[in-house]
């Protein structure tokens, strides 16, 4: 046996022992996704995952979703990626988007301790059985970073209505994310209206008024965006915004990873 065998000897000895210590609940969705993931890469190495290799994966994630003790928006965001790098139909996608959204929704009336599921999830599992929304087991605490994957679809795949409709929603969602301000006006500089993305930031600012440190950090984000756009117009943004303290300050953990460019 080669030391390259040896290795790869060792590094399935620890995946299972990893898979054993964890709850069988947890254990299943694992494989279940893995085995999705499988499916998917034979298919495309195969000339393309239609038909019935992507009922396969749909079938197999959708599973993991109701396993116990499993992070539901890493299972929402790996379908929606292999949806769309089969081309699936936009549509199908928003219900992924959709799904996952109620999840989050579940799972704030769950920290809440409301009793009530809610009519909307109810309805949504009836009306898309082949995307039912997974019932959650933990308070959320990246929904920002979900909207944000959310309007980077509607850009890519979407229209211009269909992304400032997610865009509106984004904000109304987590009005306290600066995150979620900053991406709004990064995606109206994408769209080509420098006026709207000013007016975005500007309200941003306002919204944040008693925050020098957050107020400094969206300036600094959506202009240096743009500024890799290279696009000549927002370089007069800097002359209309309000006077900020020019001292660096380094945002709160959770910035990076929630403003997804």
């Amino acid at each position: 046996m080669t030391s390259a065998d040896d290795d790869e000897a060792e590094r399935r000895r620890r995946a299972r022992a990893l898979l054993n210590a964890t709850t069988p609940g947890r254990s299943l969705a694992v494989g279940r996704c893995n085995l999705a993931l499988d499916t998917f890469r034979n298919d495309r190495e195969g000339g393309g995952c239609g038909g019935g290799g992507l009922r396969e994966v749909r079938a197999l994630l959708g599973d993991a979703l109701f396993c116990s003790n499993v992070h539901h928006p890493t299972i929402y965001r790996a379908s929606i990626s292999m949806e769309v790098e089969a081309g699936a139909d936009a549509r199908g996608v928003r219900e992924l988007f959709e799904g996952w959204r109620i999840w989050y929704l579940r799972g704030a009336r769950a920290a809440k301790n409301r009793d009530d599921d809610g009519e909307e999830e109810e309805r949504w599992s009836v009306a898309h059985p082949v995307h039912p929304v997974a019932p959650p087991v933990r308070p959320s605490q990246d929904e920002g970073g979900f909207w944000c994957h959310y309007i980077d679809f509607e850009l890519r795949h979407g229209t211009d209505a269909s992304a400032r409709c997610v865009e509106e929603r984004a904000v109304a969602a987590c009005p306290r994310d600066p995150a979620v301000h900053a991406k709004y006006a990064k995606a109206e500089l994408c769209l080509g209206c420098p006026s709207r993305a000013t007016a975005v930031l500007l309200s941003a600012l306002d919204a944040f008024a008693a925050d020098v440190g957050t107020r400094e950090w969206l300036e600094k984000e959506v202009t240096a965006y743009n500024d890799s756009m290279r696009h000549g117009s927002w370089g007069r943004l800097r002359g209309l915004l309000p006077s900020l303290c020019r001292r660096r300050v380094r945002p709160a953990p959770g910035y990076e990873l929630l403003a997804v460019a």
